[in-house]
């Protein structure tokens, strides 16, 4: 027997569609619910590692500052160590030694000129300007013996001796290291440039380094010959005032 229903009758599913579609929901909520938790597994996992990794970079840095530190400590501790053997084998080669020094030196100051012996002039136009003044002399080298402290190390070379003086210096930070200040090669030949030096007062005079003030100053003495009144400063201060209170080159 044959059975004929409408197609739209026959294939109805309306009231199964509507279950299909509350599983499907049912099923996107919970792969949806699984989804986020694990993603919210995975960012608290991932923060707690990027805690970690943070902790660690922080330990690595504290250790690299406090590594630092003590590295500075030990070079500090072996630098002190070695400026005091120095300082205390330098004591005991302190020598006292005079070395022609110099300044350059002018006439006696007049009361009409500033500082800088310049007067202020009116020109016809009713301008102030500055002129030099007319004891604004050119200036000549005024010679005096001045005192160093330096530390003296011998060593034969040759037919003669090498003389080496240091002079102490400070940092800021009040730590001494040694400079080198001079060295002598003591031999005939030197000692003859030396003679001559004194006898001809040539520029290699001013090299010598003295064992006394007064040799020293002989030596000056003839250097300033013809100074006559040039005894002062630009600003018109004595210059043998001045050298007075001037201390000396001392390590």
């Amino acid at each position: 027997m044959y059975y004929d229903y409408p197609e739209d009758e026959f294939y109805s599913d309306g009231e199964y569609q509507e279950q299909i579609d509350i599983l499907k929901t049912a099923v996107r909520n919970s792969v949806k619910s699984e989804i986020l938790e694990e993603m919210n597994r995975l960012r608290a996992e991932n923060e707690k590692l990027q805690g970690i990794k943070e902790h660690f970079e922080e330990i690595e840095r504290d250790f690299e500052i406090k590594k630092a530190e003590c590295d500075g400590i030990v070079q500090n501790a072996e630098f002190t160590a070695r400026t005091a053997r120095l300082v205390k084998l330098m004591k005991d080669h302190k020598v006292v030694k005079w070395k022609s020094s110099r300044e350059l030196v002018y006439g006696p100051k007049c009361q009409r000129c500033d500082k800088n012996r310049q007067v202020e002039v009116t020109l016809p136009s009713g301008r102030t300007v500055k002129d030099t003044c007319k004891c604004a002399t050119k200036g000549k080298w005024f010679y005096y013996p001045k005192m160093y402290i330096l530390n003296s190390f011998s060593d034969r070379y040759g037919r003669g001796t090498i003389d080496a003086y240091y002079k102490e210096s400070k940092s800021n930070d009040d730590d001494a290291h040694y400079e080198l200040y001079s060295h002598v090669l003591r031999d005939d030949l030197t000692r003859d440039e030396k003679e001559t030096a004194i006898k001809e007062l040539d520029r290699n005079v001013l090299k010598i380094l003295f064992n006394s003030e007064e040799e020293c100053q002989a030596v000056c003495d003839r250097l300033n010959k013809g100074l006559g009144n040039f005894m002062y400063t630009d600003e018109g201060k004595d210059i043998r005032e001045i050298i007075k209170g001037e201390k000396p080159d001392e390590s």
